[in-house]
């Protein structure tokens, strides 16, 4: 968490109104956060509440935002001080309703390991109308994430945004809804939310994840449920952008369920995914055009092929044993 708060603390940051939202924490998280109020009063506002999980604490500083601009950032993370510096110098003449950056995933020793950052096709600086900015047309594949999204804060009140209490992966409704409420958007080419990667417990651990997939679940039926309605209705560049979202919360599921896992259990997760995706072309091109990673084996593809989960012990023993015959097969040519 310092580390967290240290990143934040930049030239301009008198532009910048920090929340710690202490989610009734029993570690030292408040004291910590109290610590950097008294020495930043200007800058850094603790705001102590009893547990609620993710979204609530969204809900929460979304309500006592002072800030023209909206956006989260986790105490496990950190921002990229210098581009956050810069980016506030952006701000200062910007009126664009969602404003676009860079993620990147580190570990530890400040290793990078995956950049997301808009294809060649996006113009940095430059303010697109809604209609203008299509992501699947610009080739973007993770266009959208809440490390990467921020909105201006009038739409996300105007439009009443609250996120459910008590579940995670709610950022992706944060980063879905207010899609439809924006007129215009600019992309900077600047790398300011620094994700870590490799902590036990993390949401996105692939572990943690098989256990909550059915909370990703629940987020995803809701998105999904509002697409599939709104989606002949609605700016074509906006749709477009949420089969991107709704592509990668896909591969999130898929993850989860080739974990590891009881497949007979993980089972009628995926063939509900294949059903909604038969009834929207685009977003099985997004979902059909990845590759799902586990065990040296694209096991999207194998299920595809076999019907089989590749977390079944004995599957996993014959494939490796195939990868290294071919490895050795290579090698000999």
């Amino acid at each position: 968490m310092a580390r967290c708060l240290d990143s934040v603390l930049c030239e301009n940051q008198d532009y910048l109104e920090v929340l710690v939202v202490n989610d009734g924490s029993r570690d030292k998280s408040s004291e910590i956060g109290h610590e950097y109020e008294s020495k930043y009063p200007n800058v850094i506002r603790v705001i102590d509440k009893e547990n609620g999980n993710y979204g609530s604490c969204v809900n929460r500083a979304l309500a006592e935002a002072k800030g023209k601009y909206f956006r989260m950032l986790d105490a496990d993370d950190w921002c990229d001080t210098d581009a956050l510096n810069q980016w506030l110098e952006n701000l200062k003449t910007c009126d664009v309703d969602m404003v676009l950056t860079i993620s990147e995933d580190r570990g530890e020793e400040n290793r990078l390991y995956q950049r997301m950052n808009a294809p060649l096709s996006v113009i940095p600086n430059k303010v697109y109308p809604i209609e203008e900015f299509d992501g699947l047309k610009f080739g973007y594949q993770y266009l959208y994430c809440s490390h990467i999204v921020t909105y201006k804060t009038d739409i996300l009140r105007s439009m009443g945004l609250k996120l459910p209490h008590g579940i995670s992966y709610t950022d992706n409704e944060y980063v879905y809804f207010p899609m439809n409420h924006c007129k215009t958007v600019v992309y900077y080419d600047l790398p300011i939310y620094q994700y870590f990667v490799g902590r036990e417990g993390q949401t996105t651990d692939p572990k943690v994840m098989a256990k909550s997939v059915n909370q990703l679940m629940m987020v995803f039926n809701k998105l999904w449920e509002d697409f599939d309605k709104k989606k002949s209705e609605q700016v074509l560049s906006v749709t477009n952008n949420q089969r991107i979202l709704l592509s990668e919360m896909i591969w999130w599921i898929y993850c989860a369920c080739f974990s590891g896992v009881n497949s007979n259990e993980m089972l009628p997760i995926v063939k509900s995914i294949e059903s909604k995706m038969q009834i929207d072309d685009p977003i099985r091109e997004c979902v059909y055009g990845r590759e799902y990673m586990r065990y040296g084996f694209d096991v999207l593809h194998y299920y595809h092929r076999t019907g089989r989960f590749v977390n079944h012990p004995i599957t996993r023993i014959k494939m490796q044993f195939h990868r290294i015959i071919r490895f050795v097969l290579r090698k000999v040519k």
